[in-house]
């Protein structure tokens, strides 16, 4: 699995924790002269997060967490570095997530690992129910 992320890999229901955090640096006084000091933002470091949106250079994630409903927060993509997450450490972490039927997790039988929920399964029918055809609509074009 790759580890890092550049922008363009991110995409939305995908999985992703943050590898480094955004870096605060600041000028400090030192008996030695001023120096410049950094401080990484660790908060969202290995949580599971759930890409919800994007908007370059921003998306908006769900932090996910086994104890409590999910918390939704932005993160800039330019500060901060991502990693894409496999489903055991997901799974690992939060037993009881339900996954959006997304093709990040093609492959991988979600029903047998007891992840996926019901109304996921069901297949998309509104054309075949729509009662005609897809040469009926475009006839007359």
């Amino acid at each position: 699995m790759k580890r890092t992320l550049r922008m363009d890999d991110i995409r939305e229901g995908m999985y992703i924790t943050v590898l480094k955090g955004r870096t605060e640096k600041r000028m400090v006084s030192t008996p030695q002269g001023h120096m410049m000091q950094s401080k990484e933002n660790p908060m969202y470091k290995g949580k599971v997060l759930e890409v919800l949106s994007i908007d370059m250079p921003y998306i908006a994630v769900a932090c996910h967490s086994s104890r409590r409903l999910p918390i939704h927060d932005s993160l800039d993509v330019r500060e901060v570095e991502f990693m894409q997450l496999s489903m055991p450490y997901v799974v690992g972490l939060i037993p009881d997530i339900k996954f959006k039927k997304d093709k990040f997790w093609d492959g991988v039988n979600l029903e047998e690992m007891g992840v996926i929920d019901d109304s996921i399964k069901k297949e998309d029918t509104s054309i075949d129910d729509a009662g005609t055809s897809i040469n009926e609509i475009f006839k007359d074009l």
